[in-house]
């Protein structure tokens, strides 16, 4: 691996007393490092404390495994995605205009390649870690669907929308949206971009979802 030429500058060990937190980041920096660019079983022990310059049983005082940390290490990298659109303002703009802007928020979040690496890497593993895959699959989720369902909440307020089940018409929101775009990258069907093609496809989707939710 490429991390392993690198030499680190300075001796292995204990960290500075009250330097603890700064550790911890560095080693959630060296698994954004390593986990983005190997697979999970290609990264060791070894190789994330060599990309930290920390020692394995300073690592060991931190994560209890190589599960734990990569888990830590993806919802940091989910949540720093995330929070951009979180502070989308929906109260200045349509419930149209709204959920348009959290899609294209949500799309230009996921189509990159960083996002695509670490979704591969999570469904490389989820037959052996289920339950950290269905973890990070329902914290992304939960996640998204709550922006789609405050802006869903604020439309009806509004009168702009009619919707009996929110929860429901959130997670088809973000199905019909996101999911489909994300799993072709994934997949390596298309380009990780949020491409004009891309675009339109959405626009045309958001008003079939919207075409449902008019007052009747």
């Amino acid at each position: 691996m490429t991390i392993n030429d690198a030499k680190p500058q300075r001796r292995l060990g204990r960290p500075p007393r009250g330097t603890e937190g700064e550790v911890t980041l560095r080693i959630l920096d060296a698994a954004t490092q390593v986990f983005l660019s190997e697979s999970f079983d290609a990264v060791s022990i070894d190789d994330i404390a060599s990309a930290a310059c920390i020692s394995k049983k300073t690592f060991y005082t931190r994560f209890a495994s190589k599960g734990d940390l990569f888990e830590a290490f993806a919802v940091r990298f989910i949540e720093e995605r995330i929070q951009p659109v979180e502070q989308i303002d929906l109260e200045k703009m349509s419930t149209a205009e709204a959920l348009h802007d959290i899609a294209a928020g949500i799309l230009r979040t996921v189509l990159c390649p960083d996002v695509v690496a670490l979704q591969r890497n999570v469904m490389a593993e989820a037959i052996r870690f289920p339950e950290l895959a269905r973890s990070l699959e329902d914290f992304g989720q939960s996640r998204i669907a709550a922006i789609v369902e405050r802006c869903l909440e604020e439309g009806v307020r509004r009168g702009e929308i009619q919707v009996k089940d929110i929860r429901f018409a959130a997670s088809y929101f973000v199905t019909a949206m996101v999911r489909g775009p994300f799993h072709r990258a994934t997949i390596g069907l298309e380009r990780p971009e949020f491409s004009h093609v891309k675009h339109d496809n959405l626009k045309r989707a958001l008003d079939l979802f919207l075409s449902g939710c008019l007052p009747r």
